[in-house]
Order: C-alpha cells, then structure tokens, then sequence
C-alpha cells in the first residue's frame, strides 16, 4: 500500500514524446533491492517494470514495452524512461525499490502526475474529432463533457447529459458534438467549422458532484486563412484557394518561405514592374526606328532628287505635306542606277499634283508603293 510521500511532481508532456525521470535512493537502500516503476490505480501500486539484482550481470536493466529502468549503484539511481506517451497514459506513477527482507511491501522513491496532452493544428473551417477512453471506475451512467480551460476553470461546452447534450452557447450549436460509447468506454468529441478564436486547452472531463476531473488535455491550434491573390496565406505559408474546402491543411510551400514571405511577395511584385518597364522601352524604341524624324513643328521630312542636282545624290530639299500630320505617311524604296543620265528621271514619294509629266516615249524606272 502507500505510505506517507511528498507532494506529486508535475510532468506534462506532448504525445508522442518521451518521458525521462530520475530517481536517487536513500543510504539505507542497497544495490540488492529491487527498483520498479508503478502505475498508481486505485491506490495500489501496478508494477510496469523492476528491475533486480542479479549477481555476475555487470547490467542492471530492464525494458518492459514502452519502460525501460536502470539502476545504476554507483550513483544511487533510479532512470525511467517511457516512450511514445499516449494521452491515456495520464496518471500518477512512482519509482519505488522493495526491502530485500520485505516482499512485497514496497517503498516510493518518488512519485509523479503525469499529464499527456494531445496536440492538433488545424486551420480555419476545418474539422476534427477525439476519442478520450475512461477507466473502468467510471460509469456508462456518469456525465461526460467537454470544457474549455481558462485560468481557474474549465467552462463546459457540451455535455453527455440528455438534460443537457446541446451546447450551452448558441453559437457553438452546429458545431460542436460528443457522444458517449459506454460499450467502448469511449466519448467522441467532434468540431466543425473551426475559427482561429477556437484556440486554447480542452479538456475531456468526466462531471460528477458539479466538479469536473480531466479525463484527456487536448491543444487546439486553429490558424487563420487569408486571401491573396487566388491563394491563401496561412500563418505565413501560401496555399492554393479553391473555396476554402473543410479539408484544407496541406501547405504547399516550404516552411522557409514563411520566414520570408513579405520579402518574397516584395520581390515578386518588383520583378514584374522590371519586366513591364523593360518589355515598354523595347515596344517604344522599335516604335521610335520605325518613325520618320520629324521637325520641331511636326512636319515630315522627304527627301527627293531635283533633275539638276542628279550629279549630286547628297543634296536634298524638304517638302511639305499637304495633309495633316495625324494622317500616316506612305514610303516608297527607289533603286538608283550606278549611273545616271540627265535624261532619266526619278520619283519619289509625292503627291501627284506635284508629279512630272513626262513624254510618252521616254524609259522611265518606276516604283511599287503599297498602301496599308
């Protein structure tokens, strides 16, 4: 049975880790008594490992399922660990040695309250349900319930109760469901539609004599969805918008770029303002090229040939258009002879008011002026 001890050490742990305790033993404890770590239920000590003296064994361990124990002379210790925790591993446990002369009377060393707590991230409008199996010492008739922690206490959101089975807020109705498996021994907590403001410390509780007594802890992260640009931003990490289905929670960037990603979004919107800016000054300078140079007031330049000055290809005189300058210009290419004579005659791109008459008989080399 138990004898008188200091008050509980508190242990409280994610699911899925490991535990690690250690325990000294007094002088008066020898090597040859046997160590053991117990579960406390019913307040009788369930031994889940022990460890014994066995002579010419330099080892003095032992690993029972998920507990290994050691015990180490030299240092007057006790080591405990336990692996891969489970919320229903939440109890009181004690390391303890048994006196060699006593067999079965056994001695704690210390004693702990373990609490395992389950831990869920979701996102918002999305869903989860938990299973919070009880002891047998709990009846299928007593009431189960779902709180939520606050600093003093746990307010109830729904009960197990037929009295009182719809939430006790209206705006958790829809929402929040349990269901009690009194076969199973198991209640089933289900939220839907999940808010970021949903964040905090549940407790699966069992509710007896008005007081609640905690059955599992569980951790809700609810993360908060924005819109951006046909995607999401969720808690820094980007991810494809479709409606926002329930069954959104798979990020489908890397955890670093949410470190990053206002440096990201940055650089994103940079780039694209370089690339426009670059893809204009192209469109403009071929544009430019592609235009007749023109005078300070607007007019066009043409550049023709007068029969006097065949001699002389470089001179050139400036004509002016007859048409306003909106209108678009038509160009004509004209292909010199290497060699010309004052009998020959060349035309340029002018109106034909202004074109040369010239003598039925006389050889004249003309140009194709197409007009778009």
């Amino acid at each position: 049975g138990l004898q008188a001890q200091t008050p509980d050490a508190e242990e409280i742990q994610r699911e899925g880790s490991t535990l690690h305790i250690q325990c000294p033993y007094a002088a008066q404890t020898t090597y040859q008594d046997p160590k053991a770590w117990c579960l406390i239920r019913d307040r009788e000590y369930e031994v889940l490992a022990e460890v014994m003296y066995t002579p010419h064994l330099n080892t003095r361990q032992v690993t029972m399922g998920r507990v290994t124990i050691e015990d180490n002379p030299m240092l007057r210790t006790v080591s405990i660990t336990m692996a891969d925790l489970q919320a229903e591993d939440s109890n009181r446990y004690s390391c303890v040695y048994r006196p060699y002369s006593y067999t079965y009377n056994y001695v704690p060393l210390k004693t702990i309250s373990l609490t395992v707590f389950k831990e869920l991230h979701r996102w918002e409008l999305d869903s989860f349900s938990v299973r919070c199996k009880y002891s047998a010492l709990v009846y299928s008739t007593d009431t189960k319930a779902w709180c939520r922690r606050s600093q003093a206490s746990c307010n109830i959101w729904v009960t197990t109760n037929h009295l009182s089975s719809w939430p006790n807020n209206k705006a958790l109705e829809g929402r929040v469901w349990i269901q009690d498996d009194t076969w199973e021994r198991t209640v089933t907590i289900t939220m839907q539609k999940l808010q970021a403001r949903d964040t905090g410390v549940y407790w699966c509780a069992l509710y007896r004599n008005f007081r609640l007594s905690r059955i599992m802890e569980v951790r809700l992260s609810v993360s908060k969805i924005v819109p951006f640009f046909g995607h999401c931003l969720v808690n820094g990490l980007c991810q494809h918008h479709a409606g926002l289905p329930s069954n959104i929670g798979k990020p489908l960037c890397s955890p670093g770029f949410s470190s990053n990603i206002d440096t990201f979004i940055l650089s994103g919107v940079l780039s694209i303002i370089f690339i426009l800016a670059l893809i204009s000054s192209i469109i403009l300078y071929v544009r430019w090229h592609k235009q007749p140079k023109r005078r300070g007031n607007g007019q066009a330049e043409a550049i023709y040939e007068k029969p006097e000055d065949i001699a002389q290809l470089g001179s050139t005189e400036r004509i002016e258009s007859p048409k306003d300058d909106s209108e678009d210009l038509k160009y004509a290419t004209i292909n010199f002879k290497s060699q010309l004579s004052p009998e020959d005659t060349i035309y340029c791109n002018v109106e034909p008011s202004q074109a040369h008459r010239k003598p039925e008989n006389e050889d004249v080399e003309y140009a194709i002026i197409a007009f778009k």
